[in-house]
């Protein structure tokens, strides 16, 4: 994890309907910063007629794409869904993340491969180790009027604003992969449900509501964390 933030995951993927497969993408993803490493994920092996038939598996990717010059993102594929997740320490939403995502969805949006996009999502994780969220942060839990905050505790919250649907996860007392302590975990996704934008008429407008899922997303994390923390990491 970077010493400059507590982010652990980050993904940002879109659903989308299309006359192409998803190897008809690889080639148009492999002329941006070298993605061209292409591993295939265990689902490609499940014939096609058996995923594309079950809702759970339809929109999980089939490949996992690589660059051989940027280490610090991957691309997950499928026949109806691509995503690009961070692969090493996160580092910054306008100077790194935002611009790759542009620069990777402009060449995919552009080939005109996708008619039209049905859902678009970003979710931030972030583990805050050595810590207990619910005594920290800005969320108390109390039940018959006693504070439960010393508790292993799992809270999840599903709402909207504006036009974006978020779920919010916080739970404390969780073991993270590659971190000796425990901790707490700050889980975020912002999301346009039922997006069916006509891809060829908007492309800009795309661009935009991408920005905005992760404005929403960074307010609804500001909701969590202490006054301490924002003032730390400049958030």
């Amino acid at each position: 994890m970077s010493s400059e933030n507590t982010i652990v995951e980050c993904v940002f993927d879109i659903q989308f309907e299309s006359t192409s497969v998803a190897e008809s993408f690889i080639s148009t993803i492999a002329q941006v910063d070298g993605f061209e490493q292409i591993t295939k994920l265990p689902l490609h092996q499940v014939p096609d007629m058996i995923r594309k038939n079950d809702p759970n598996l339809k929109m999980q990717p089939l490949y996992e794409i690589k660059s051989l010059e940027n280490n610090d993102y991957k691309i997950l594929l499928g026949d109806y869904t691509i995503g690009m997740a961070i692969d090493s320490d996160y580092t910054s939403w306008t100077n790194s993340l935002f611009p790759q995502i542009k620069k990777i969805f402009t060449k995919i949006l552009e080939s005109k491969k996708i008619t039209k996009i049905n859902r678009m999502g970003l979710r931030y994780v972030d583990f805050l180790e050595s810590e207990n969220i619910f005594k920290t942060g800005k969320i108390n839990v109390n039940i018959n009027a006693s504070e439960n905050n010393s508790k292993k505790i799992f809270l999840r919250i599903e709402d909207s604003i504006e036009d974006i649907q978020y779920n919010k996860t916080v739970a404390n007392s969780i073991k993270y992969p590659k971190y000796e302590q425990e901790g707490s975990i700050i889980d975020i996704v912002t999301s346009f449900e039922n997006y069916e934008l006509n891809v060829a008429l908007n492309i800009e407008k795309i661009f935009s509501d991408i920005e905005k899922l992760h404005r929403v997303n960074k307010e609804k994390f500001k909701e969590v964390i202490s006054d301490e923390y924002i003032a730390k990491y400049g958030i």
